[in-house]
């Protein structure tokens, strides 16, 4: 059928005048997915205000039930099942709202029958009466919604929308955290309108995504406008209809919103409601997904309100979870129990917290004491414009929380968890402590001390009493130093207290610790293993360490140590036990030892072996190094610990104090042991293996095809290659490393064809993306007369002159990243240019440049700057590879040179690079957007040279700066 003829009736039937004419509007469409509309006559196309058939399906998607209100689909589907379930091939008078294109509302029923033709299948012929007046289950009043939807329009053209804020607060500090912006209606004619009148009309004639895409924008300009003012801009959460996502692409909407005002993501947050999720469990919920992995925070708000809300924490992983208060209406035990344990299930699944309605201290204090993230309600402020939500804040005296403390409290906020225990979050800031968060048990254990929070925080300040003061410092230290947590006990008036802390998180010199506090004097677990550990004390005098292995934890848990090797491990207790034993072999145990000590400590095979062994015992000798850097021989004994079902070790080391001669006396009588060193192994060979795993020198060989055979720690270590494999078997031209190859090449075949040795052979050499200057050496290898390869060491010219002379780094080498400065860059730029003109091989430059790194040094600080510097730099290290000279430039412009016969265009690679440096959304916890323009110059361009193929390149990467925003 032409969908711009006059409606026909099915193709391959005869029209029917009956049905053409039909006084009452009639459609046929499809049973089944998608839906079809085949046929409408001229009521129905009228009644709609379409003017075809064609105009009909662009209207409803060419999708039947789309013609119902969106409220009303789920309703009138299931009444058709059940009709059709009784009366098999027909249903009647169906209630529905049916939605014209220019949005007006129809009350209607709807009946139809089911056909069976050739060509389609079965279909519905179904004919629609409308009805005079609604049903009096829809609440809104006709001549409200009839304004709404005919003015709709006229009322964001002319801004009588208008966005309202209200305040999100901080739990733990009171301070303004966020808004949440919410749209009202201020008529010029008819007054206030209330959201309850105006959204559901919206939503019911498919017109709210205008209201929310009008939202969005007003956020996103007053946002900016802000940001150009450089005043503070509290993140504002806004909210997304259901209908937003079947009628707009909602994350390309948002993206290009949000680029257009040049905004960092992590100030807008995304919120719908947990109905929307739950009711569309896949392209919502991919939605979801792609906005959360380009770095926008999603909500899920009226958590709790349906019957799906652990469904959605199980499948979909959202940021925040928004409660309402309603769940404390009563304040019951009952209620505060179901939201204490939402709150605290949410935190474990990594979820932050939100409760909005609060509207009493007495509610406030409590989800404070639940460890609720954050607050928002009517006790904190009413929705209002902008001006007036931050007036109202002020005249409470509430601080505004610094975009750069946002991840510090999210943190903060997340370790506050339901326990028995008496916890606290304290932070230490320029060595005074805070207590920023206790519970009642600890409250209780503080009061049977006859003290408070308040005084337990200025004992903790005061120097006087270094025996709190000191060290409570002391094992701050330990716990920064171990990432464990600590323990350390005092007395007080007699009793015994224990104190547990660790290091949650150190920013901008705020150092966060959760800590625990017990009075131990009274608990006889403790009593008792005072009186075991007197009873063993003559034991220890024996060992230089002590431990039980659980096998079924997979931990190492001290009971003693002296000041022995590996005592800054050995002092903490380890998680995971193999991971461990790697590697203390690797720092401690001999080189010729570790093999065997690796057996020897199998936690595979390690209970087997004790249960065949006499006693349950087996031990062992290796060469342990001291902190003087000697290895002395060690005892290692190992002992099967009763009635634990071989799950758990006790582990004893102890000193040999045995001659040599009594040593190698050992060593022919038990297996155990390893063999003397082997007549072979001559001093040169030792010299050798020593030279070649602890010299400086960057050496190698290479076999009579100039391919890489092998070379020296230090030479893999300086390229960053994990293993000779990287190299083996592969030429210079190969790893494309050098700027020139011809000098190399023709040295090497003078080395190996001629004889010669090669000396102080200066070149250019892409190092981690650096071009650095050095000299290199060469001379051949001969077996049995005959040269069979080559071997050569370089030295790094600036390497060198930067460790005689500092001044030099700063000349050429940007010290945050490693890679070359500016000055660096046109070094390099003049030596590519010479390959150029010498050799014809082409080059090009690429410079990346963004605006989001001024920004972030302004809202995080420099540190978190470096951090991002540094990120960027190894990000571009990794995608452009290590035939790419790689320089920073300025702050926030990077370069990279790469000749542009390597197969790969320069464009795709600047693309990727771009797309990679965007996808860093985090640094050190916090938030940030990227957008990284580029400019591209090649040297085979008409005109180009080192003289102004930089300036080209930098004309280019302005050209893609975004254009200035229209306010």
């Amino acid at each position: 059928m032409n969908q711009n003829e006059e409606p026909t009736f099915l193709p391959g039937y005869e029209p029917q005048d009956v049905l053409h004419h039909l006084p009452l509007p009639f459609y046929v469409c499809q049973v089944h997915k998608p839906y079809s509309l085949l046929y409408a006559n001229q009521e129905l196309l009228t009644l709609l205000d379409c003017q075809d058939l064609a105009e009909l399906r662009a209207h409803i998607g060419n999708q039947v039930p789309n013609l119902v209100a969106f409220e009303d689909v789920e309703r009138t589907r299931q009444e058709v099942a059940k009709q059709l379930r009784e009366k098999k091939d027909r249903f009647e008078h169906v209630h529905s709202r049916i939605v014209t294109r220019r949005g007006r509302i129809h009350y209607a029923e709807i009946s139809g029958h089911l056909v069976h033709t050739p060509e389609y299948g079965e279909v519905f012929y179904c004919l629609v009466t409308v009805l005079d007046q609604p049903s009096a289950s829809h609440a809104i009043d006709k001549d409200v919604r009839d304004y709404v939807v005919n003015h709709i329009d006229e009322a964001l053209e002319k801004r009588w929308i208008q966005i309202y804020y209200q305040p999100v607060i901080r739990t733990l500090t009171g301070k303004l955290c966020g808004f949440e912006a919410l749209a009202r209606w201020v008529d010029p004619y008819i007054g206030f309108l209330s959201p309850a009148s105006f959204i559901p009309a919206l939503e019911q004639t498919r017109q709210i995504h205008k209201l929310d895409l009008f939202v969005l924008k007003e956020l996103c300009q007053g946002l900016r406008q802000r940001l150009d003012a450089k005043l503070p801009c509290p993140p504002v959460s806004f909210n997304l209809s259901r209908l937003d996502f079947l009628f707009l692409d909602v994350f390309q909407t948002i993206e290009d919103t949000v680029a257009a005002y040049d905004l960092p993501r992590d100030l807008l947050h995304v919120e719908v409601t947990e109905s929307t999720v739950a009711r569309d469990p896949g392209p919502i919920r991919r939605t979801i997904e792609r906005l959360r992995e380009a770095g926008y925070e999603v909500w899920v708000d009226d958590f709790g309100s349906g019957y799906s809300s652990l469904n959605i924490l199980k499948d979909c992983t959202v940021d925040l979870i928004k409660l309402d208060m309603g769940f404390l209406r009563t304040f019951t035990e009952k209620s505060r129990q179901i939201i204490a344990s939402t709150i605290d299930m949410a935190k474990r699944l990594g979820i932050k917290t939100l409760t909005e309605g609060v509207e009493t201290q007495e509610q406030a204090d409590f989800l404070a004491s639940i460890g609720c993230g954050r607050l928002q309600g009517y006790f904190f402020g009413k929705p209002q414009p902008l001006a007036g939500a931050l007036a109202h804040i002020q005249a409470q005296g509430r601080g505004l929380e610094m975009r750069k403390w946002h991840h510090y409290f999210d943190v903060a906020s997340s370790v506050i968890q339901q326990t028995d225990s008496a916890a606290a979050l304290l932070e230490l800031v320029e060595d005074e402590v805070h207590f920023l968060y206790t519970n009642e048990a600890y409250r209780q254990e503080l009061l049977l001390l006859h003290s408070t929070p308040q005084e337990a925080e200025k004992a903790l300040n005061n120097a006087k009493d270094p025996a709190m003061y000191d060290t409570f410092r002391e094992s701050v230290q330990n716990a920064r130093r171990s990432q464990k947590p600590e323990t350390y006990f005092y007395v007080d008036n007699g009793s015994y207290i224990r104190i547990c802390l660790e290091v949650v998180l150190e920013y901008n010199g705020h150092t966060l610790i959760r800590t625990d506090i017990k009075n131990i004097t009274k608990n006889r677990e403790w009593l008792e293993h005072v009186r075991f550990d007197q009873n063993l004390r003559y034991l220890y005098i024996l060992f230089d360490n002590i431990h039980i292995v659980h096998l079924d934890r997979d931990t190492i848990e001290p009971l003693f140590l002296q000041e022995s090797p590996g005592h800054d491990m050995l002092f903490q207790e380890q998680h995971g036990i193999q991971a461990f034993l790697d590697t203390f072999s690797s720092r401690y145990i001999h080189p010729d030892d570790r093999s065997r000590y690796l057996a020897y400590c199998d936690p595979a095979t390690v209970t087997a072996r004790l249960k065949a062994s006499p006693g349950g015992r087996i031990y062992d000798c290796f060469r342990i190094r001291d902190p003087h850097g000697n290895y002395n021989w060690k005892e290692c004994t190992a002992t099967l610990i009763p009635n634990t079902d071989g799950s758990q070790i006790l582990t004893t080391v102890q000193s040999i104090e045995f001659l040599p001669q009594t040593l190698q006396a050992m060593h022919r009588e038990s297996a155990q042991l390893p063999a003397p060193v082997a007549d072979s192994e001559t001093l040169a060979a030792l010299l050798w293996n020593n030279l070649q795993q602890n010299s400086r020198l960057c050496y190698f060989w290479k076999d009579k095809q100039r391919r890489f055979v092998g070379a020296s720690k230090a030479f893999l270590a300086y390229y960053g290659f994990a293993s000779e494999k990287d190299i083996i078997g592969r030429t210079d031209e190969e790893m494309g490393w050098h700027v020139d190859d011809v000098p190399y090449r023709t040295d090497e075949c003078n080395v190996l064809q001629k004889g010669h040795i090669i000396a102080k052979s200066p070149g250019q050499c892409i190092i981690r993306g650096v071009l650095h200057q050095i000299v290199a050496y060469k001379w051949p290898i001969y077996y049995d007369g005959q040269i069979i390869g080559l071997m050569g060491m370089f030295l790094d010219i600036d390497t060198i002159l930067q460790e005689s002379k500092n001044s030099i780094k700063v000349t050429y080498y940007d010290a945050v990243t490693g890679l070359m400065n500016r000055q660096g860059l046109l070094d390099a730029l003049l030596r590519y240019e010479e390959q150029w003109q010498l050799h014809g091989r082409a080059y090009g430059l690429v410079l990346f440049g963004s605006r989001s790194y001024k920004r972030i040094a302004d809202s995080y600080g420099e540190t978190v700057l470096g951090a991002l510097l540094r990120k960027t730099a190894e990000r571009l290290r990794q995608r452009a590879g290590k035939d790419t000279t790689l320089a920073r430039v300025t702050q926030s412009m990077f370069a990279l040179i790469r000749y542009t016969d390597k197969g790969r265009s320069l464009a795709e690679l600047a693309r990727d690079i771009a797309e990679e440096l965007e996808n860093i959304h985090e640094i050190e916890g916090n938030p940030i957007t990227l957008t990284i323009p580029y400019g591209i110059a090649c040297a085979d361009e008409p005109g180009l040279s080192s003289e102004n193929i930089y300036q080209t390149a930098l004309n280019r990467l302005q050209h893609h700066t975004p254009p200035e925003i229209e306010n």
